[in-house]
């Protein structure tokens, strides 16, 4: 046993965490199962179990592990864990401080690394220094998941010494993320980010112990060119608190009304981004939300605006060719200008999606994951038929963009077995809705003008832009303005011309 002298830091920061609310049995029994249904499995596998306290989850994870190690720096409560526990045969006990040298757990040893609020009561430094040692403790293929409350305390007992650090959760997706190691054999290794979701007030990730080598270009892509964090927060300046797609919350409030969405019901927003969207059907329309994204940083912005709010929304970073759901699981699935990602060009193929996955397969995909009567909602960037402009191709290659006409994208979703499939031009002032009828043919059914088309949307957003522009370069920068005036005004001709186009497309499985 490792012993560790109990200073007053530390005697303070166990008196702080025995304080804590909710902590009560009814609260345990709640939460337990939450935690440990997001857990990879781990039968007969081997689990350290870091911070662990007097035993909270020590048990849960007897019951199913191979072994079990569980360790707390605290001499007196690893003792109580013991005296709860000890009828476990497959469980040790150490006392340690997870931040000292003298700490020794042999290299790629361990399938599972658990800690529940551990990391908040260490410093930036020490964070950075245990989740390089995590990766090296666990095997390859192995998995770390923690708990973490973010931003501020849970509750509201006021204490007067409070030894936690309420980060911002994309202080610990970072942190984790840019971990890398090497082997012996010269042999490189990184965390692949497996989920991240919000439960409560709080903040749980699952990390994957991947060779670095392993496909995960075009998430990288995202986060580090298109979507970098800087760039999310530019964008979300334009189209408004919580919205990274076109036209924000007024786009979002028409389209959501035709899905006439009833209490209960369970919505999957594929391309969540920042979670603005679900959190307005969450909380006005009482359903369950899944937001999915393959961008870190975004689920990451998204899990920030989630936390405290009395709602059902889950982010979860995940790749939408990749995820499976059960059958018949939605009543609704909802995305926004993030389909034209799949089946992207040869470049982005290599780098993210396997060669035989495109639209028309997540369409299947996404026809056997709705429920009978489910509906599907989509807006997605679109073009005219024939060869793009020189201009137009170059933006496309560098966005990894791969874009259709809006009756070839109605067909699609026809071809994929959906009924009632209704494509719409939005691009315009003057809009034609197009519905696919049974028989394939397309007929135009009405024309009106619509509040949600891309060339007003856009001339609004360039206006507030335009307006703002002091603030606009004293929050980031005259470069960041420029790109988004020029990129603004380049929609702007692309689609006045009729070269870019914007798709609503709406449809119901039977």
């Amino acid at each position: 046993m490792i012993r560790v002298q109990e200073n007053n830091v530390k005697v303070a920061m166990f008196e702080y965490v025995q304080s804590s609310p909710g902590q009560t049995s009814e609260t345990k029994s709640l939460e337990s199962p939450q935690v440990l249904s997001l857990l990879p499995p781990f039968k007969g596998k081997s689990v350290l179990e870091l911070g662990a306290g007097i035993g909270r989850f020590t048990g849960e994870l007897a019951r199913e592990a191979g072994q079990v190690l569980a360790l707390d720096f605290i001499e007196s409560v690893i003792k109580k864990n013991e005296s709860t526990n000890g009828h476990f045969k497959n469980v040790k006990f150490m006392c340690a401080d997870v931040t000292s040298p003298d700490l020794k757990i042999s290299p790629e040893s361990v399938d599972l690394i658990f800690s529940n609020w551990l990391l908040m009561y260490l410093s930036d430094k020490e964070v950075k220094n245990l989740a390089e040692r995590m990766v090296k403790w666990l095997k390859v293929g192995g998995f770390i998941f923690f708990r973490e409350s973010c931003f501020h305390q849970s509750g509201d007992s006021k204490r007067k010494n409070n030894p936690t650090h309420y980060r911002e959760p994309r202080f610990y997706t970072k942190v984790f993320k840019e971990c890398h190691m090497h082997d012996d054999s010269g042999n490189s290794f990184e965390l692949s980010l497996i989920s991240c979701k919000c439960i409560g007030a709080y903040i749980c990730w699952v990390w994957k112990k991947v060779n670095s080598q392993d496909d995960k270009g075009f998430q990288r892509f995202l986060d580090n060119v298109q979507y970098k964090c800087s760039g999310i927060l530019r964008y979300e300046r334009v189209f408004g608190e919580g919205f990274v797609s076109t036209g924000g919350i007024d786009t979002t409030k028409e389209f959501v009304a035709k899905l006439e969405l009833k209490p209960g019901q369970k919505v999957l927003d594929v391309g969540c981004g920042i979670g603005g969207g679900d959190l307005y059907m969450a909380e006005n329309f009482d359903v369950e939300v899944i937001g999915i994204d393959l961008s870190i940083n975004m689920v990451s912005f998204a899990l920030e605006r989630a936390i405290g709010r009395k709602c059902s929304v889950e982010f979860e970073v995940a790749d939408c060719t990749k995820k499976e759901y059960p059958d018949n699981t939605f009543d609704v699935i909802y995305s926004r200008d993030t389909i034209l990602h799949i089946q992207v060009s040869s470049l982005f193929l290599s780098l993210s999606l396997t060669d035989d996955f495109d639209k028309p397969a997540l369409f299947k995909t996404f026809f056997k994951w709705l429920k009978p009567g489910g509906k599907v909602l989509i807006s997605d960037y679109c073009k005219r038929s024939g060869p793009p402009s020189q201009e137009f191709r170059e933006y496309i290659k560098q966005r990894g963009y791969d874009l259709h006409g809006v009756e070839e994208y109605g067909q699609i979703l026809k071809d994929a077995g959906f009924d009632e499939v209704i494509a719409e031009d939005r691009t315009d002032q003057v809009q034609i809705e197009l519905s696919l009828s049974l028989s394939l043919s397309l007929n135009v059914c009405t024309i009106w003008a619509s509040e949600a088309n891309f060339i007003k949307v856009l001339r609004r957003e360039l206006d507030a832009v335009e307006k703002g522009k002091d603030a606009f370069i004293r929050d980031f920068s005259k470069e960041d303005y420029n790109e988004i005036v020029g990129g603004w005004k380049a929609k702007l001709i692309r689609s006045s011309s009729g070269e870019q186009s914007w798709g609503l497309f709406f449809a119901k499985k039977k």
